[in-house]
């Protein structure tokens, strides 16, 4: 599939709030096809818009706008790690929340080698103030030794904030930053139709098709994607 028809498809998605896999798409040869194919979706879901699946198609398409993926290549299983090199991993996902209007990107973590040394450099600067308030007054060691501990891991964390790189636990895959916008971008159940009929979609896949590919609107349902409207 070219250029053209990738974008036909992902135009398709996001007006209708489905997915459509690479081996859907390569059997749709007509408007009539693809019509059908998106009539057999939006049954299944008629009444229910899958916000997940509109928010994963929403960053989808804006990852591809700033990076040199494939949209073959951005499924939901994806690993975010393989999307987004650790260096540029903030400033990209800085970008896709102010093109989906998000107030704030998801938060990023230290790597467990460096929260693990922090504890442990905290308590050892801990323990050191506490064997030196010993030599003062042995009644308050605890209580040295828990303030120096809380004020080193502190002075810790805040250096250590640059190397905030990592995604959390729960933030892995493609799927899993679908949900996290699914749940910061207020105005994602706004948009949409819930329910579509024939007509509606026909038309609406007719004003895709002539966008991207700049034919004449009066052309056949069973008109050829390649030989007659030009898809390339």
């Amino acid at each position: 599939m070219g250029l053209d028809g990738v974008e036909i498809i992902m135009a398709v998605e996001e007006a209708f709030d489905i997915q459509i896999e690479d081996a859907e798409a390569a059997k749709v040869l007509t408007p009539r096809q693809l019509i059908e194919l998106i009539q057999s979706k939006v049954a299944i879901t008629a009444g229910t818009v899958c916000l997940t699946q509109r928010a994963f198609n929403l960053f989808r398409k804006s990852l591809l706008q700033q990076s040199r993926w494939k949209r073959s290549e951005i499924t939901p299983a994806t690993n975010l790690t393989m999307l987004f090199s650790r260096e540029q991993r903030k400033l990209h996902l800085e970008k896709i929340t102010a093109d989906l209007a998000v107030k704030k990107p998801p938060a990023l973590v230290r790597p467990k080698w460096v929260n693990i040394a922090v504890l442990a450099g905290a308590l050892l600067i801990g323990l050191w103030g506490a064997l030196a308030a010993r030599q003062i007054l042995s009644s308050v060691i605890i209580w040295v030794f828990m303030l120096v501990a809380l004020l080193a891991g502190g002075i810790g964390l805040r250096l250590t904030k640059p190397l905030c790189k990592e995604f959390p636990a729960g933030l892995q895959t493609a799927g899993d930053l679908a949900r996290w916008i699914m749940t910061h971008k207020a105005d994602l159940a706004l948009a949409g139709v819930p329910g579509w009929t024939r007509a509606q979609i026909a038309v609406r896949v007719r004003e895709i098709i002539v966008e991207v590919l700049g034919c004449q609107p009066d052309f056949s349902e069973e008109a050829n994607f390649v030989k007659d409207l030009g898809l390339g």
